[in-house]
Order: structure tokens, then C-alpha cells, then sequence
């Protein structure tokens, strides 16, 4: 059975959308006259290799989504349900189209006799340190566990997305408000002060000159500025994607940014690494699937280095001790945790340890972007007004040219 996502009306003239699961496409057409739908649109939904053009713009489970599925997943396996029932149901009342065609994708595969790490695969989904955690469960036996697991590392990185982005909220906001004002300064209020100082024929200071000239210049060549601010943004845009390794090296020299974003990197890696251990993968591949996490490019290369080291008996500790910049508290907790036999427990704690000091780092972070911010913005409006002022001010003072 495919699965096909349509638009059409009712008989009573209602937009309609939704999925159907069909052998054919002509199969769908059919049965959707018989439900009294008239389709406009019929698509099968691609699974496997197969990929649309645009299909980067397709929307798939965001986190939020998969947290809740595998949390009542879980619940339900453990009431007994059988994994396909359990994953049908989900399919039946889910609302959002997008989730919808996921699930029915995971239920045929399901009935396909895949396993649920491979149908959660083949419906989309391509997180490695997911499906290994979910694969190693059902080797166990311990699916519902892993669910659990899977649920709670999800949550977990999401926490450590939205504190980042906590930090950058209020400047940003503040800097767009004034970037706001100052455009409409400049196209509206700084035209008209312009014309009364024409009309009046003073003398005008540097500053209220230069205030005025900028003024003319975005006015006028607003579209070529914004061409060109476009076309560096996209030179910019393609030197990073060329050299993403030299970047995320420089990304990690900042000061404080460097810390936080090094910080919350190795979290997310010694987090992943914990519950990958935990849950009875082998150290390697628990490594090598925690790689998947770390997105700085500079700092995975430096930790998949030192794979070969401890694929060839190196302790952990000792590999992670050649790294520079990994903090000496993450070596002496991974040693202490190879002597106690108790490696999965001392990456946890090494994760919650660095989480914590993300948190102080946003704390800094925040108490120093939020002046620095109003600062800048307070120096140009403060600019922007002083310049027009000035010769009214002084206006009386001027001796007409």
C-alpha cells in the first residue's frame, strides 16, 4: 500500500487536504469520489532513496513531535499493545498532515515485517544516535525502555537550543526595533528636517551634513544596496561552506561565544555518549554515533582522530587528554569512571556538569550582550538626533549665507 497526500473539495464546495493510503494513484482518485471528495491534486509520498525536487522543503517530525510519540509509544507497548496497533493509532488521529504521512510510512514499513528502527528510517527520520538507541532496545528487549531514553536525550538537546537562543532573543529584538527606527528616520522624518534647512539656507555642521548625504544615498539606491548587501551575504554564505573547518576553529577562539558554543558541543557529545553506554552499545560505537551530534566540524575532526587511538586499546581519557582545549574536569571524571567500571555514569555526569556551565556561560553572556546592545543602539539614534538638532539649536546663531 503507498501512501498519497491530496487536496480537493467536498460536495458541499470545502477545501480539503489530508493523506490516503492506496495501492495506486488511480486507487486513491477512487476512493476519494467514493467519500464524496473531488481531488484537485493526488502525490504519492516518496520513501526509501527516492527524493522530489524540493524535497528539502518537506516537513518532517520537529523534536517537540517525537518526544511526545515516543513517550506515549513507550506507554502503550508496555500496556501490550502491539507495535503496529500501537503505531496506527497514531496515524488515525493525528491531525497535521505532515505527522500523518510519517506515521502511515512507519506503519506500512511495520507491516512490511521491518523492525522499528529500520521503519522509522525508511519514513524519514535520520537521526543515527536515535534509530541506535531504539535498534539496541530491540535487541535487548528493552524497546520501551529505550523509547524512554530516546524521549528524555531529545528533550535534553532541546534545552540546550532554546538556552541558546534565550541568550540571543533580547538583543535581537532590541536591535531589530531599532534597525526599524532608524530606516523610517531615514526615509521619512530626515527628508522633511532636510527640506527646512534648505529652505532656510544655514550653514550646517559636519555631522548634520553627513546625517542628510546618507539619508540621500539609501533613498535613492536603496535597491542597490540591498543587491548588494544580498550578494555579499551570499559571498560570506558560500566562503563558510567552503571553509567550515577554519571557521568553526575560529568559532571556538571567540571569547565567551567560543566557551559556550565548545561547552555545548561536548554536552550534547558526553550526553549522547552516557545513554548510548547505558543501554548496552559498545564503547566504539557509542563513540562513533555520539560523533554524529557534535555539529563544529573543527571539533568533530579532533575527536574522531582520536577514535583509531582508542580503537587500538588507548583509554578514553588518555585520547581526550591530547585535545587541547577539552577541560581537564572531563578527563579526570573519565578516568575516575574507567578505574570504577562506571564509564556510562561519569559521561553523564560530565554532560550535566558542562550543561550547568552553559547555563552560567548564557547567564555572562546575556548580562553582557544586553548593554553592549543598548549601547550601540543608544550611540546611533543618540547620533541620529544630535545632528538634527544642532542647527536648529543654534539656529539663531547662524548667519544666513
Amino acid at each position: 500500500m503507498a501512501v498519497f497526500s491530496y487536496k480537493g473539495v467536498t460536495s458541499k464546495g470545502k477545501d480539503v487536504s489530508g493523506v490516503i493510503e492506496a495501492p495506486t494513484k488511480s486507487s486513491a482518485f477512487s476512493l476519494l469520489k467514493s467519500r464524496g471528495i473531488y481531488p484537485t491534486e493526488i502525490v504519492e509520498e516518496s520513501k526509501g532513496e527516492k527524493r522530489e525536487l524540493f524535497s528539502f522543503l518537506k516537513r518532517g517530525p520537529k523534536n517537540s513531535e517525537l518526544i511526545v510519540f515516543f513517550k506515549t509509544l513507550s506507554t502503550l507497548l508496555e500496556s501490550g499493545i502491539p507495535i503496529v496497533e500501537a503505531v496506527d493509532s497514531f496515524s488515525e488521529d493525528e491531525e497535521k498532515p505532515h505527522l500523518k504521512v510519517f506515521f502511515k510510512k512507519v506503519v506500512n514499513l511495520l507491516k512490511e515485517g521491518n523492525s522499528l528502527s529500520d521503519a522509522l528510517k525508511g519514513a524519514g527520520l535520520n537521526d543515527p544516535v536515535v534509530l541506535s538507541l531504539i535498534s539496541s532496545g530491540e535487541k535487548s528487549a528493552l524497546i520501551s525502555k529505550n523509547l524512554l531514553m530516546v524521549a528524555s536525550l531529545l528533550e535534553k538537546r532541546e534545552g540546550i537550543k532554546s538556552k541558546l537562543l534565550q541568550a540571543l532573543i533580547y538583543p535581537s529584538v532590541l536591535l531589530l526595533v531599532s534597525f526599524g527606527v532608524v530606516i523610517f528616520m531615514l526615509f521619512s522624518v530626515i527628508p522633511k528636517i532636510k527640506a527646512i534647512y534648505t529652505t532656510a539656507r544655514v550653514e550646517l555642521p559636519f555631522s548634520t551634513k553627513f546625517l542628510l548625504t546618507l539619508s540621500s544615498i539609501i533613498i535613492n539606491y536603496y535597491s542597490f544596496i540591498v543587491l548588494a548587501l544580498l550578494l555579499f551575504s551570499l559571498l560570506i554564505f558560500v566562503l563558510i561552506r567552503r571553509n567550515k573547518l577554519t571557521f568553526d576553529r575560529l568559532k571556538l577562539k571567540l571569547p565567551v561565544l567560543g566557551e559556550l558554543l565548545l561547552l555545548s558541543e561536548l554536552t550534547k557529545f558526553f550526553m549522547t555518549f552516557g545513554d548510548l553506554l547505558s543501554s548496552g552499545i559498545s564503547a566504539i560505537d557509542s563513540y562513533r554515533t555520539a560523533l554524529e551530534t557534535v555539529t563544529n566540524e573543527y571539533l568533530k575532526r579532533q575527536l574522531f582522530e582520536k577514535l583509531s587511538l582508542i580503537e587500538r586499546g588507548v583509554s578514553l581519557s588518555e585520547a581526550f587528554s591530547q585535545i587541547k582545549f577539552i577541560p581537564k574536569v572531563a578527563v579526570q571524571i573519565l578516568r575516575a569512571g574507567e578505574s570504577s567500571g562506571s564509564l556510562s555514569e561519569m559521561s553523564i555526569k560530565i554532560s550535566n556538569y558542562f550543561n550547568e556551565e552553559v547555563e552560567q556561560k548564557i547567564k555572562i553572556l546575556t548580562s553582557l550582550l544586553e548593554p553592549v546592545t543598548m549601547l550601540m543602539v543608544g550611540l546611533i539614534i543618540g547620533f541620529i538626533v544630535y545632528a538634527l538638532l544642532l542647527p536648529i539649536l543654534s539656529i539663531s546663531t547662524i548667519r544666513p549665507v
